[in-house]
């Protein structure tokens, strides 16, 4: 070892300066490898839940536009490698001018304060100034792709009246398809920002609630079993375990009353709710059951909503 630095310092150089840029070197090489296999473990992850996916619509329907899921999942998926590849490729480049910054720190010294000072604010006025709106979405983009708050093909409903499916997410912007079909174009930095409740995050199983009024003279327990039958009846039910009746109040004139059931996906709950509400009218003027005049609600995926549309 000694004879080593004998030797640098025999050829003119500082031997503690090229200790440091060996160090930084050598370090700088692992963690660039290291973020170089996060990228592409996260990307597999992003591509993988993708094409697990059935559909990329928050309410199934025989749209004019002919369009197979398969179609749908393969463009899906080569957005998210072309807007993951871009942001792979800023976060590599950041890394290495980070990097390249701390390998020439020690000799930053002998640059002259003042050209420093003028590049410095020459850049902060660019950036600030010109780059600031597209940073400002650049950044929340990556932060959205890493921190996985929502993904392209998940259901969501936006600060609660915006209800559909993630159709995709650029490095500036996130495009959400509506049950409409309208298309909501939100700026990253303003969607990071949004109240938002995702669907299929986890899983893609709903508890869906139906709510509805009946007078004091109603027998429960037949309307209990009656309920329940209904809602077992309905082929958008899960499987997974029968539906249940709760009594929620008791209003001055009315019973409040849920009946709930597991499904599927958050398409399979909209029309669980609307094939339930349909064979329950039908099921109370069949056996004489009387509601009271309130106007009926709907528990739209754990949140309390009236009417059957959704919010535009």
């Amino acid at each position: 070892m000694r004879q080593i630095k004998h030797f640098i310092t025999d050829l003119g150089f500082d031997p503690h300066l090229v200790f440091y840029v060996v160090i930084v070197f050598s370090v700088g090489l692992i963690i660039f490898q290291i973020i170089k296999r996060s990228l592409r473990s996260i990307e597999e992850k992003g591509t993988s839940f993708i094409d697990k996916l059935k559909v990329f619509d928050a309410v199934r329907t025989k749209a004019p536009v002919k369009r197979s899921g398969k179609s749908q999942k393969d463009s899906a998926i080569e957005r998210f490698e072309e807007r993951f590849t871009i942001i792979k490729r800023m976060v590599l480049i950041m890394f290495v001018l980070v990097w390249l910054v701390v390998l020439i720190f020690p000799f930053i010294g002998k640059i002259s304060a003042t050209f420093v000072s003028m590049i410095a604010a020459i850049l902060a006025a660019v950036i600030g100034i010109a780059a600031r709106p597209f940073l400002e979405n650049l950044i929340s983009g990556i932060v959205i792709t890493f921190s996985r708050q929502f993904r392209t093909g998940d259901t969501v409903l936006i600060d609660g009246k915006d209800y559909g499916t993630v159709e995709d997410i650029t490095i500036t912007h996130s495009v959400v398809k509506l049950w409409d079909w309208k298309r909501l174009i939100i700026p990253n930095s303003k969607m990071l920002n949004k109240e938002l409740i995702s669907y299929t995050t986890k899983d893609s199983y709903i508890w869906a609630s139906v709510e509805f009024w009946v007078t004091y003279d109603t027998d429960i327990e037949k309307l209990r079993s009656m309920v329940v039958n209904v809602a077992s009846n309905s082929k958008y039910l899960a499987t997974r375990e029968r539906p249940k009746f709760w009594i929620m109040g008791m209003e001055k004139e009315a019973i409040k009353c849920w009946v709930c059931a597991w499904t599927k996906s958050p398409t399979d709950s909209w029309y669980l709710k609307i094939d339930v509400r349909q064979r329950l009218i039908e099921a109370f003027q069949k056996n004489g059951i009387k509601t009271h005049a309130y106007r009926f609600e709907d528990v739209r995926f754990g949140e309390e909503m009236h009417g059957d549309k959704p919010p535009q």
